[in-house]
């Protein structure tokens, strides 16, 4: 039987995210449901402006903890620019080859989950800075 192609992720896509089970014990979520080469956690001082750059070959899953924090993602030539505020228990998925860029309106902590590994410089190699 042939292998399925797999359908690579194309469109930008925000999410509140809500639990898939609960009890009396408490829920659960479902964040990502494909391959994941790295899960990192990135804190935001109040004003800073993390990004502005876009993957190559990684799709991003942002997922806020704590605070607010403005996203603007848009095309790599600032075309089909959205902005978006993001709080807390919300899930961005950011496709190959959309420029991402947060911007914390507060304090804040997201969690930064990718389908490509950090190591070996992955990331760098991955990454184009605009």
């Amino acid at each position: 039987m042939p292998k399925k192609k797999k359908t690579e992720q194309k469109t930008f896509k925000n999410i509140v995210v809500s639990p898939v089970f609960t009890d009396t014990r408490g829920s659960i979520f479902d964040f990502v449901e494909e391959k994941v080469g790295h899960i990192g956690m990135v804190t935001f001082n109040k004003g800073v402006t993390r990004g502005n750059h876009y993957h190559k070959k990684s799709v991003q899953y942002s997922y806020v903890l704590e605070g607010k924090i403005k996203l603007i993602v848009s095309d790599v030539n600032g075309k089909n620019r959205k902005e978006i505020m993001l709080t807390e228990g919300m899930l961005t998925t950011i496709p190959v080859g959309i420029v991402h860029t947060y911007t914390a309106l507060t304090k804040a902590k997201m969690l930064d989950i990718t389908t490509l590994s950090r190591n070996d410089n992955g990331y760098e190699k991955d990454t184009v800075r605009m």
